[in-house]
């Protein structure tokens, strides 16, 4: 009878040993696939800020041929409804654009924000050199 025992005691603890490995696994495996995730997702929302960019530099080129400007400060995101629509018609995405600063001197956007899903990219021009920051929200409540 010992030996029925000893034996159930070893056969638990194997299976007790088994199911900790399992559970770490899942547990690494689904730790790792989120920052994959959310690291891709962060590199794909900075791809669509730096074409937001570029397609902002092509519209005021456009808009300074017409003698206008592509920043307009009395506006809720610093664009004309028009300029947001020529945006996102040229890109196809759903984020949204809000110019920070401008500089009347050089014609150019020198900050903005992109915010598309929970991702935020912002944008500062200073000293001559492009900044990017890219950040991801969690949503930690949802009434």
């Amino acid at each position: 009878m010992d030996l029925d025992k000893e034996y159930n005691r070893i056969i638990r603890k194997r299976i007790r040993t088994a199911l900790i490995i399992v559970i770490f696994a899942v547990l690494l495996f689904v730790i790792l696939f989120n920052y994959f995730k959310i690291t891709h997702n962060g590199r794909t929302a900075f791809k669509e800020a730096k074409n937001v960019k570029l397609a902002l530099s092509m519209l005021d080129i456009e808009y300074y041929s017409k003698g206008k400007c592509v920043y307009e400060p009395d506006k809720k995101h610093g664009l004309s409804k028009e300029s947001i629509e020529r945006i996102r018609g040229i890109l196809e995405n759903k984020g949204t654009v809000d110019i920070i600063s401008y500089d009347y001197d050089l014609k150019i956007v020198t900050g903005f924000t992109y915010q598309i899903g929970n991702y935020k990219v912002t944008y500062r021009y200073e000293d001559g050199e492009d900044n990017w920051d890219v950040d991801y929200f969690i949503n930690l409540y949802d009434y």
